[in-house]
């Protein structure tokens, strides 16, 4: 958002909360700590309450804390939609949105987004943060992001979902891999090979550990990564094989550099990709115009994926 209307105090006591220390605070805004600590102080002096409980663990909110959490919140809800509102009655496509994307469409989505709207939209400016799917989701309901494109997100009255489709999972390997030459795979030959699991902060992690936990403990050789695009580069040197949604290697699996073998599992789950506003925020005609190109970036590459097969 472009127009920041929350008191400096509210910003400052959200990220202590978020961090659990001023020193971390301090550091994620660049401010110093005492002047955090004197903003904090401010407000509990004002209010007669402490809004944090301070322990060895770190600082958490108290129930005023919380109050007043709630209130920087919808502080900010209501500067995004006075900002909307504003951009909707010039009539003209034009504003700065900042969207939240996942690490595994960066050298896809991503960039293609960026690309599209320069072209097509040149009065509208994007930020683009890569960050987890948790994080994304809260962005938006927060107030931070205007859009996030974000996996498995769970339905929420605050989300508005503009855009979803569930995207199967299956083995990634180059094309001259044993794997490769297979119809489908179950996880027995999976982890017969050299394979890359993504780190527990990654959606596909985490649904696999609820679904097939046994698989970390009998591969006999893996490796973790939190990135997306380092386990493609890995499957891509030849010597490893990894589990991921089809959109996750959409690039690599379009221009014949991976193979996707489907893997084949009782009850196998599907990895749900999906476009998502705030639904208390009205979208502005560039937010519109941005979700358009999004939808139509994400439908063409599922198409070029699938005149390939």
């Amino acid at each position: 958002m472009t127009l920041h209307l929350v008191p400096r105090s509210l910003q400052y006591l959200e990220q202590v909360a978020h961090l659990g220390s001023i020193q971390a605070a301090s550091r994620e805004l660049g401010i110093s700590a005492s002047a955090i600590h004197r903003q904090i102080a401010i407000i509990e002096e004002s209010l007669g309450e402490t809004v944090f409980d301070r322990d060895a663990k770190g600082m958490t909110l108290t129930y005023a804390g919380r109050l007043i959490l709630d209130m920087a919140r919808n502080w900010r809800l209501d500067s995004a939609k006075l900002q909307t509102i504003i951009q909707s009655h010039r009539g003209i496509e034009h504003g700065h949105l900042k969207i939240a994307a996942m690490d595994s469409m960066v050298n896809g989505f991503a960039r293609d987004l960026v690309e599209a709207i320069s072209r097509n939209f040149p009065k509208v400016t994007l930020e683009i943060e890569i960050t987890s799917p948790s994080l994304a989701v809260k962005g938006v309901i927060n107030g931070d992001f205007d859009i996030a494109a974000v996996a498995n997100a769970a339905p929420n009255e605050s989300l508005k979902f503009h855009w979803s489709r569930e995207f199967p999972l299956g083995c990634i390997a180059t094309p001259d891999h044993p794997i490769a030459q297979k119809d489908h795979v179950d996880f027995e030959e999976f982890v017969s090979h050299s394979v890359v699991f993504q780190g527990k902060t990654l959606a596909i992690r985490n649904l696999l550990e609820a679904h097939y936990g046994w698989i970390f403990e009998r591969a006999k050789d893996a490796v973790v990564v939190n990135s997306i695009q380092l386990m493609k580069l890995l499957v891509l040197s030849g010597d490893y094989v990894a589990v991921t949604s089809e959109l996750d290697a959409n690039l690599e699996l379009t221009t014949g550099r991976l193979a996707f073998v489907p893997i084949f599992e009782k009850d196998i789950f599907k990895q749900t990709i999906s476009l998502v506003t705030n639904a208390q925020i009205p979208e502005s005609i560039a937010c519109k115009k941005v979700l358009d190109q999004a939808v139509d970036l994400l439908e063409t590459a599922q198409k070029t994926r699938e005149s390939v097969q």
